[in-house]
């Protein structure tokens, strides 16, 4: 059945990572060389950044919406659904280009996901402040602030392709997303 050949709902095809650690130049024997107090509170901290960037993946085809669950199969797509749409939260693609077959007997032409429409890319960015301080030969103390979605930025989950036999109500538009807000995290380890 040539109708059944899809992309993977899995497929992401670029992804790209990359981590950075930098000691700040503040503390006993840096640039702007501590001691005593300003070097116990405001030295030898380590900043670190991870920037995480990936396509999207295809969303499922809507089905009909038969009235026998047997039967509900896939729409027809009479034309590319994300050409000229507006990729917004209450438009992902564009609804009309997709109908119902002439009998819900008969498979439509849309593929189980569609490769030419995909939900929204990640754009993560996670930075971190740790000091790690010396007690003795053989302890530790750790402290450390970690910070994840620092732009604050929405990621949209997929768009609801439920059956569009409903009057295509709600279809297309999304309702959620798919990361958290902008979070802080405190942190200590004492090792020994």
């Amino acid at each position: 059945m040539n109708f059944e050949h899809s992309v993977s709902p899995q497929e992401v095809k670029f992804q790209f990572t990359s981590q950075a650690s930098y000691d700040l130049p503040m503390g006993k024997d840096r640039a702007l060389n501590l001691n005593g107090v300003g070097n116990g509170i405001l030295g030898n901290w380590t900043a670190n950044g991870v920037v995480y960037l990936s396509d999207d993946v295809p969303i499922a085809a809507p089905d009909v919406g038969a009235s026998f669950s047997y039967f509900n199969q896939r729409t027809n797509m009479v034309c590319d659904p994300g050409k000229g749409s507006p990729h917004t939260a209450t438009e992902w693609f564009t609804p009309n280009c997709f109908t119902a077959p002439a009998s819900q007997f008969v498979a439509g032409n849309a593929p189980t996901y569609l490769d030419n429409v995909r939900t929204m890319g990640a754009e993560e960015l996670i930075l971190s402040l740790f000091k790690s301080i010396t007690l003795g030969k053989e302890k530790e103390l750790r402290f450390e602030i970690s910070s994840y979605n620092v732009t604050n930025k929405a990621q949209f989950s997929a768009p609801n392709v439920s059956s569009p036999s409903s009057g295509y109500v709600n279809f297309g538009q999304i309702y959620s997303t798919s990361n958290t807000p902008c979070q802080f995290q405190f942190g200590s380890k004492f090792t020994f």
